[in-house]
């Protein structure tokens, strides 16, 4: 395209051909795909060898075929190597990956997966049908590896889809779908926002701005019970944090929140809890109107 900036000069890519003799080397060199060095190389009039097949591309195939031919990618791996599909599934033949009888992929490969190849994965695992346990015995996945890497590559993303594989009418499904509105709700209004996975802590939602350190447990019923009350009352307190409960409204629009003022004692009196709503931050407001 005009204007855009190439990744390495003609004479870099033709240097370092003679030099490593493999396109897919190039290429990884300058963090480009093969095929763009074949290309580009093809233009310049520069004879091309027939590229020997290197111990690094097979480890790689090994890696790496079984992924991208269960998520019917091949011709992207293919195009990443420089190779093109046939003469990847030929080779693929040759290391014996295209056995029915194929093993799982193991937690050595989930290790040293790339994020290009565990995109492949999650996208199909997004179009999927079905529990995470069920995609995973059906591709012979590792659960424990696939979970990690899709995890630490898309964050934001997993707790979604993770949702969304839930079935609709368990309570966990419509409390998580609670957190994740709450959630939203603080990042449009200018809060750093982070949300506890599953059940494995006293809050469910931080919200943090200039000034302001938000502690949210989320509740549908709007009801806490003792321990848990008194729980995030006294965390918040420990560090300056304002305790929230946030609850569907009653109408079933939007969210209602409330501020813990006390400690709850076992008895039937009303929770110790008034109304609260957000301070007004005329940054994010004067941002918003611009956007509009």
């Amino acid at each position: 395209m005009p204007g855009s900036k190439q990744k390495a000069s003609d004479n870099q890519l033709i240097e370092s051909y003679h030099e490593l003799g493999s396109i897919w080397l190039v290429g990884k060199k300058f963090n480009m795909c093969g095929q763009s060095v074949q290309e580009r190389l093809k233009r310049l009039g520069i004879p091309l060898n027939c590229p020997t097949f290197t111990d690094e591309e097979k480890q790689r195939l090994k890696r790496e075929y079984l992924v991208y031919r269960d998520a019917g990618k091949l011709n992207n791996l293919a195009e990443s190597m420089g190779r093109t599909k046939p003469f990847i599934c030929r080779k693929a033949k040759e290391l014996d990956l295209t056995n029915p009888s194929h093993k799982k992929v193991y937690a050595s490969v989930w290790k040293y997966m790339l994020e290009d190849t565990a995109r492949i994965i999650f996208d199909d695992f997004k179009n999927s049908r079905g529990t995470m346990r069920e995609y995973c015995s059906r591709k012979k996945y590792d659960e424990l590896g696939f979970s990690r890497t899709l995890q630490h590559y898309f964050p934001d993303e997993w707790d979604v889809v993770i949702e969304s594989k839930v079935p609709k009418q368990t309570m966990y499904r419509l409390g998580r779908a609670l957190e994740y509105r709450c959630r939203d709700y603080f990042k449009k209004r200018g809060y750093f926002t982070l949300r506890s996975p599953r059940s494995a802590g006293k809050v469910d939602v931080v919200a943090i701005r200039a000034g302001e350190i938000l502690f949210i447990q989320c509740k549908r019923s709007g009801s806490l019970g003792v321990k848990e009350w008194n729980g995030i009352l006294e965390l918040s307190i420990s560090v300056g944090a304002v305790p929230l409960m946030a609850m569907v409204n009653p109408s079933g629009r939007g969210i209602d929140f409330y501020e813990l003022i006390g400690r709850k004692d076992g008895s039937k009196r009303k929770q110790p809890m008034c109304a609260w709503h957000p301070k007004i931050d005329n940054r994010v407001v004067n941002e918003m109107e611009q956007v509009g």
